[in-house]
């Protein structure tokens, strides 16, 4: 055997001592990635299930709401619609009987010879 030879092994055996410890860290630190990975599911699946039972109460919630909303529309849209009529059905007759009344009380005052409102004869 050279000296090459014998460094050549040498080397060889040293790379393989390395590696073994480049492989074993390696192996320590996935068993310490499995243990978080682990602890991780075993903490996160409750919070999980709890947020999936918030998000229907949550849907639910508002589910109700919308139909809340939609009742108020239709309340809403009936009275609009009760005070339009109601206008429509009263304006006319009452506009009519406030100047029969204005124009019965001016008749009434002339009469009487009293001068009407506003300085007029």
């Amino acid at each position: 055997m050279t000296w090459a030879a014998t460094a050549l092994t040498v080397v060889a055996v040293l790379l393989a001592v390395a590696l073994v410890f480049v492989v074993s860290a390696l192996m320590r630190t996935l068993r310490s990635l499995q243990s978080v990975v682990d602890d991780l599911n075993r903490e996160a699946r409750p919070l999980l299930d709890d947020l999936r039972g918030d998000a229907r109460k949550a849907s639910a919630g508002l589910d109700r709401v919308g139909d809340l909303v939609g009742a108020a529309e239709s309340v809403t849209r009936r009275v609009d619609g009760a005070s339009k009529l109601a206008y429509v059905t009263f304006s006319n007759p009452v506009v009519k009987v406030l100047a029969v009344g204005h124009g019965v009380s001016r008749v009434g005052r002339r009469l009487r010879g009293r001068p009407e409102r506003n300085g007029k004869v």
